[in-house]
């Protein structure tokens, strides 16, 4: 009997990791969904500032560039993590973080951009370039 009992908690933990495998192989595309050109307009001091996030991974490490259009300013990032669905871009730099969640569809980040003061910010994925 101990056999059987054995032979059963191991068809247990198959069918346990089996269904747990599509999760963990998830991982590396749920980082993906946030690589991109993103674009959005952060409104501060009485001026509309358009921004632009350039976010991309490979080998399993984030990065990301924002460009304030308006300033002629790049600022490459200091640290891009993704937890419990929400993203964190920091720049400290600038001593700037944007904080965001993905939608649904894939097709915006809504969230706020810190530096001193907190502002609301939201960034709509841009159409990929023609040739990449």
């Amino acid at each position: 009997m101990p056999s059987i009992r054995f032979r059963r908690l191991g068809l247990a933990l198959g069918a346990a990791l089996l269904l747990a495998t599509p999760a963990f192989a998830q991982t590396p595309a749920l980082a993906q969904t946030y690589d991109g050109d993103w674009a959005g307009a952060l409104s501060a001091g009485g001026q509309t500032l358009h921004l632009e996030l350039h976010i991309k991974t490979e080998g399993g490490t984030s990065s990301a560039v924002l460009d304030s259009l308006d300033q002629g300013a790049t600022i490459p990032s200091t640290a891009v993590k993704t937890d419990g669905g929400e993203l964190s871009v920091l720049f400290l730099p600038i001593g700037g973080e944007f904080k965001a969640k993905l939608s649904a569809d894939g097709k915006t980040l809504d969230g706020t951009w810190s530096q001193g003061a907190t502002m609301p910010l939201v960034m709509t994925r841009k159409a990929p370039a023609a040739g990449k």
